[in-house]
């Protein structure tokens, strides 16, 4: 009878892509706000999910209701 011997192989490294993001909101009461960063993501991570990720910093500053004037999103190597 054969066996065979299972091992576990170590993990794969997880692939990440730096994404840089500009955002603009203006907030209720006529405040215009513009922050810029770059996110490390998994790669697979979806625009919506960058949008949602940033959106929410910008909800937690500055409450709701808040509306995006400017939102752009690319990879930030050149």
């Amino acid at each position: 009878m054969s066996s065979t011997a299972q091992t576990d192989a170590p993990p794969a490294p997880t692939a990440t892509i730096d994404l840089f993001w500009v955002m603009t909101v203006q907030t209720a009461d006529g405040r215009v706000n513009t922050r810029t960063a770059v996110i490390t993501a998994p790669v697979g991570y979806t625009r919506s999910q960058a949008f949602e990720y940033v959106f929410k910093q910008f909800k937690a500053a500055y409450g709701s209701p808040l509306t995006v004037l400017f939102y752009d999103l690319n990879e930030n190597e050149i």
